[in-house]
């Protein structure tokens, strides 16, 4: 008599939800319009997710898809989460060799872009994988990595899978202690994620080991808080799968089962009719067929079909098993299904029938158990190879030992070739360092270059300021003499030879910047009253007319730095807000402020000109704008001796409301 009732090893690998699944039909047309390939490239990903864990035909469909939009995009970063739906497809099909691949790219991918979320999933894959192979030291390792990453990136639906799959692993391992504990971390994982899909998952693997435990009455309470939960969450897969299970909890009540079965299959047929769980459902139903037959005088008045009629349905699901077991190269239900095909032959009184699928039942357990006998022919081989690989070392010595002279010839070759490349390595070194020194005298004299370029700049932006005062009042005494008695010419007078003096005291500050730009020059800090240098603004500026100056500061406020290069940096700044102020009608007023707070002493100048944009105040903070000695250079020189004496600007303007720049330094 053939065995009725086969154990499946569940595996649910994937995040399923209730809102996912139900959102299935309406991702596609959403698909359908969306007009970006970024939009199109998300909802592809999100129906890959969905259909790994029921639809492996459909998966691996969209997953083709997304990888072409990677490859056109160059999105390669993104194919570790893509490549999991190759790896589910894969392992649906039971070709480990390339599910296990795709699952190694992935992972690489994923550590890269150290995305441990989605690193969780592809331990669980390794594990799962393994576990399959029947490695469970491997399968164990890879579940335990899983439920570490996901604890730690919030994945609880894969920690909740390890669990679930560690308690089936242990079922196989006999250990039904190891195996409640694990399920039962499953459940707390459930219930902290608080997903009813997992909750039950869980309540429907509980069940499935008081199962093959032989608690029948604890596996029915499991089964029905299982239904519960998918059927609240309207979770169709859960409850073909539920169903598919329930059905051989009690097959004394055949027409209950059967009942159970035909629900489980029409909801297999509609979502996944090459489902591996179909698989295992069409198998139930046609031993149910088989189970009818043999009690038909109690089941006849239930039936719609006869004794013969019955043989000829379980052949129909033995033969639909056998073939979308087939498609997905799933050798061990096309064993199983042979097996109940000789059973069917045997019950019709067909004995060639009957022998014929039993042999295909031998051959086919054959050819998946082998593998055992294979894997010891090949150790034998490779300890045949070792051996050969000594002999082979044996003769290869003698050969080395004669050619140790030979050997002599060639170390005394290699060290002339040696001596050679020193010498050269020697001669390169010191054309090297020519070449530096070569290069460092370029840099220098381009230096130079730039600062005598600097220098002529600023005579041209920093003389015109106190020589138009000068020629202001000479065309003054020349064009209107009459105009002037003689205090005010002598006033005139006494203003000529005093912007005459300050021409010549600019060209001194001038020739001051000029030194401050060679290498070992420094400037002289010392106390700097406030007071002297607003007194020398004012009386470098006093030919200036139509401007009120005006100056805000503490009397005997002081600071710590160089006075005449503070000196041309204010005078500086002084003579482009009166070159700001000479165009502007009505008031014109330039305020000079000194003050202080707990950490630095401030001085600021504000004109109530046009103001402009931060962007013309460029050259007091960058060092690549364009030099040139047409346009002046008085901005280069501010931020040049700031920088010296360790001084900060800072730049405020407005269109319409003038400019503000403020000098800061810290105490000391």
């Amino acid at each position: 008599m053939i065995a009725r009732f086969i154990f499946f090893i569940l595996f649910l690998p994937l995040p399923l939800c209730s809102q996912e699944f139900s959102k299935l039909e309406s991702f596609k047309k959403e698909l359908k319009k969306a007009s970006s390939e970024e939009k199109r490239f998300e909802l592809q990903q999100s129906l890959i997710n969905i259909y790994r864990i029921y639809n492996p035909d459909s998966c691996f469909f969209y997953t083709q898809k997304n990888l072409e939009l990677i490859k056109k995009n160059k999105w390669n970063s993104r194919k570790g989460k893509t490549f999991l739906g190759l790896v589910s497809y894969y392992t649906e099909k039971n070709n480990i060799k390339e599910a296990f691949k795709y699952n190694q790219e992935s992972f690489n991918i994923n550590t890269k872009n150290k995305d441990e979320y989605t690193l969780s999933d592809n331990y669980y894959m390794f594990g799962r994988l393994s576990h399959q192979k029947g490695e469970h030291a491997e399968a164990v390792r890879n579940y335990l990595k899983s439920i570490d990453l996901g604890t730690k990136s919030k994945n609880l639906w894969i920690v909740n899978s390890a669990y679930r799959s560690l308690a089936f692993l242990y079922l196989d391992e006999s250990n039904k202690e190891k195996s409640f504990e694990n399920i039962n971390k499953a459940l707390k994982a459930a219930q902290e994620s608080n997903s009813q899909e997992a909750l039950g998952f869980c309540h429907g693997v509980l069940a499935e080991i008081n199962r093959s435990l032989g608690n029948t009455k604890e596996a029915q309470v499991h089964f029905t808080k299982a239904y519960e939960y998918f059927k609240n969450t309207q979770n169709e897969y859960g409850q073909a799968w539920l169903f598919t299970n329930w059905s051989l909890l009690d097959v004394t009540k055949l027409m209950e089962s059967y009942q159970m079965q035909l629900k489980a299959q029409e909801i297999w047929d509609k979502t996944s009719p090459n489902h591996y769980m179909s698989v295992a459902n069409h198998y139930n139903i046609a031993y149910t067929y088989l189970d009818f037959y043999k009690q038909y005088e109690k089941y006849q008045n239930q039936l719609k079909w006869n004794k013969s009629q019955l043989l000829k349905e379980a052949q129909k699901e033995f033969e639909i098993s056998k073939n979308i077991a087939e498609n997905n190269n799933n050798k061990q239900w096309v064993m199983f299904n042979y097996l109940g095909m000789s059973e069917l032959s045997r019950l019709q009184g067909n004995l060639d029938g009957y022998a014929q699928n039993i042999q295909e039942y031998y051959n086919t357990r054959d050819s998946i158990y082998s593998q055992s006998r294979k894997n010891e022919m090949a150790k034998l081989e490779s300890q045949k190879i070792v051996e050969q690989k000594n002999k082979e070392i044996i003769f290869n010595k003698l050969i080395i030992k004669n050619k140790e002279r030979e050997r002599l010839y060639y170390i005394l070759a290699l060290f002339s070739l040696l001596t050679i490349g020193i010498l050269m390595f020697f001669l390169y070194k010191q054309s090297k360092k020519n070449s530096n020194r070569l290069q460092k005298l370029n840099i220098e004299l381009d230096k130079a270059n730039k600062i005598n370029m600097k220098f002529f700049g600023i005579l041209n932006h920093d003389l015109r300021s106190p020589v138009a005062g000068l020629i202001h009042f000479l065309h003054l005494q020349k064009e209107a003499p009459e105009m002037m008695d003689d205090e005010t010419k002598k006033r005139l007078e006494d203003k000529v030879i005093n912007a005459s003096e300050k021409l010549l005291q600019q060209m001194e500050d001038l020739l001051l910047w000029s030194k401050g730009q060679m290498d070992h020059f420094s400037s002289e800090i010392k106390t700097v009253f406030i007071k002297d240098i607003f007194k020398d603004i004012e009386e470098n500026f006093s030919w200036v007319e139509n401007i009120d100056f005006k100056f805000d500061f503490p009397e005997n406020m002081s600071i710590l730095t160089d006075q005449e290069y503070l000196k041309t940096i204010t005078r500086n700044l002084t003579g482009n807000a009166v070159k700001v102020l000479e165009q502007k009608e009505g008031d014109k007023t330039i305020l000079w402020k000194a003050f202080s707070d707990e950490n630095k002493n401030y001085i600021s100048i504000t004109d109530n000109g046009e103001g402009a944009s931060v962007e013309k105040f460029k050259a007091l903070f960058d060092d690549s704008v364009t030099i040139g000695t047409k346009k002046g250079l008085g901005l280069h020189l501010i931020r040049d001796l700031s920088r010296v004496i360790n001084m900060e600007i800072d730049v405020k303007t407005e269109q319409n409301h003038g400019s503000t720049i403020t000098l800061s330094t810290k105490k000391v």
